[in-house]
């Protein structure tokens, strides 16, 4: 009984932080990646990034590069940048 209990709660645990990192990432990335992080003319392609990539990016921002504009770092905290980058990770 106290391996389920203890599976159940991994698993709402997992859902509710990718949840969150979907919510923060529909709320600050999506403008610029697209909705399933396909990317614009804006902003490159995120889907599938590592998520230590992506949370590099979020925390110092990346240069400009082929014709997309520089990103900024993101002014959140590391629990949302965990988020959105294992959010990002998981995206295919």
């Amino acid at each position: 009984m106290k391996r389920i209990f203890l599976t159940l709660a991994a698993v709402l645990f997992a859902t509710s932080a990718y949840a969150d990192g979907a919510a923060v990432y529909a709320a600050k990335c999506k403008v610029c990646h697209g909705a399933a992080g396909e990317g614009s003319k804006m902003a490159g392609p995120v889907k599938g990034k590592a998520a230590d990539a992506v949370k590099k990016a979020i925390t110092a921002g990346v240069p400009a590069a082929d014709g997309k504009k520089e990103m900024k770092p993101v002014k959140i905290d590391a629990a949302d940048a965990d988020a959105v980058a294992a959010f990002v990770a998981g995206l295919k």
